[in-house]
């Protein structure tokens, strides 16, 4: 019997990290009609049923899930073949740089490395996946993602995590708030509403431990899974937040949103760099830890 083919399982893998037909389309650049023709060929193939629908997403059936597995490792060792026979003809750096990042890290000290990366190696195709903290290390657990890009990534046994940077944080309030970029005594800000990230970013946990020390008499809190959207939110009233400043630049620029000087002022948060330990790279994450490291010594 002929095995299924490399990019059938590719599509396989998509298919089930997408959660459906569509995104994975759009993902590999294929119709919508040929990604599930080949996930109808792999299920023939298999004699078994791979995906099921739950709840609007697709999702592996339970032999889906041992498929998946074995998938990801096809996938990663022809990888890893493919980039040895690079190295061997040395030649640019070719290949795909799978990475993770948090919304801290996605907002500004990520894009900054990415387009000198892809100056650098423009031969290397991206594929870059925004998470929270739990999200984005999960991926990386799972080899969905070869390298992550984090704040506040705590050391773990099961990972190499090398600081690249410290990002500035400021507290934003609407621009026609009444101590719009005056210094601000908590007490005047009795019953304001601080707007936080979701449960599982560290965003959260820094957000609400600094909430704490600021000691607002009856402050409400109220989560948004999406730190653009918080900047947004604080721009039309909705209440006042801590965030990067490189989150808020653009609107503080405009006028549309102005700093609160509260004590304690927030501190700057520390970005890292995250491996898996004991993983082998490949030259394309070897030049972005490189990169990432250049950047640091600077």
């Amino acid at each position: 019997m002929t095995g299924p083919s490399l990019r059938r399982l590719r599509v396989f893998v998509t298919v089930v990290d997408t959660g459906g037909i569509t995104v994975a389309a759009r993902s590999l650049d294929m119709a919508q009609s040929t990604v599930s023709a080949h996930i109808r060929q792999l299920e023939a193939e298999m004699g078994v049923g791979l995906v099921s629908r739950e709840t609007g997403a697709l999702k592996p059936t339970d032999a889906g899930e041992v498929l998946l597995g074995y998938a990801r490792r096809v996938l990663s060792t022809y990888a890893e073949a493919v980039d040895s026979l690079h190295r061997l003809g040395n030649g640019p750096v070719r290949g795909t740089l799978s990475i993770g990042g948090t919304a801290t890290a996605g907002e500004g000290v990520l894009p900054r490395l990415l387009v000198r990366y892809s100056r650098l190696h423009p031969l290397v195709d991206l594929d870059l996946r925004i998470d929270n903290t739990s999200e984005t290390l999960r991926q990386l657990d799972a080899g969905e993602v070869g390298l992550v890009v984090a704040a506040d990534a705590g050391a773990a046994p099961a990972y190499d995590s090398i600081l690249i940077a410290e990002e500035p944080q400021v507290v934003i309030a609407a621009a026609d708030h009444p101590l719009a970029g005056a210094a601000a005594d908590p007490a005047v800000l009795r019953g304001s509403t601080v707007l936080v990230r979701e449960h599982g970013s560290t965003t959260r946990s820094y957000q609400l431990e600094l909430l704490e020390r600021w000691g607002i008499p009856g402050a409400r809190v109220w989560t948004i899974n999406s730190t653009s959207a918080i900047v947004h939110a604080v721009a039309e009233g909705l209440g006042i937040a801590c965030v990067t400043r490189s989150a808020a630049e653009s609107v503080l620029r405009l006028g549309r949103v102005a700093e609160l000087d509260l004590r304690p002022a927030p501190s700057t948060r520390p970005v890292h760099l995250i491996l898996r330990h004991g993983r082998s790279l490949s030259r394309s994450e070897e030049e972005f830890v490189a990169l990432a490291g250049e950047r640091t010594a600077s």
